[in-house]
């Protein structure tokens, strides 16, 4: 495939308060996790013996709050709001995969690019997407965050996505 050409723009208004509105959900997200490890850890230590599972749970625990102190470097959310840059490309679709565990899972898989793999829909916009369709996808150019994703001029974000 013939890579699809990238544009840099700078962020509007609006792409500023979406990525601050998705950061802050992801770290809710993170922080509630970080209170169910800690909250397993705890439970693992009250028990008597400590064997290598609750080794590793109290470590997933402690690695977790690595992102809380960062002292040495920028993370890509912090590098965006800087730079104030956002990307714009076309992105072929590949392949279709509707997962029926659980959850139902509906994903499309992108031809070979250096900055998405796959994204997850809703069951209405993955109805709506066909392999060999072009998706239209705007995002933030160090955090990846999606700032938009169309598909024949329809939005097709997904909006309980968060990474």
């Amino acid at each position: 495939m013939n890579q699809s050409k990238k544009y840099e723009a700078p962020f509007t208004e609006d792409d500023l308060k979406i990525i601050q509105s998705k950061s802050k959900k992801s770290n809710v997200a993170w922080f509630i996790a970080n209170i169910v490890l800690g909250v397993i850890a705890i439970g693992l230590l009250k028990q008597p013996g400590f064997g290598f599972i609750e080794f590793l749970a109290c470590l997933f625990f402690v690695i977790s709050f690595i992102p809380y102190f960062r002292f040495f470097y920028k993370s890509p959310t912090e590098r965006d709001l800087e730079a104030k840059i956002k990307v714009s490309t076309e992105l072929k679709v590949k392949y279709k995969r509707r997962n029926m565990d659980n959850f139902h899972h509906y994903e499309i898989e992108f031809e070979q690019n250096p900055d998405f793999d796959k994204y997850s829909l809703l069951k209405k916009d993955f109805k709506r997407v066909n392999v060999g369709d072009v998706i239209y996808i705007e995002f933030s150019k160090y955090g990846r965050w999606i700032l938009k994703m169309e598909c024949n001029d329809e939005d097709i974000e997904n909006p309980f996505y968060v990474k």
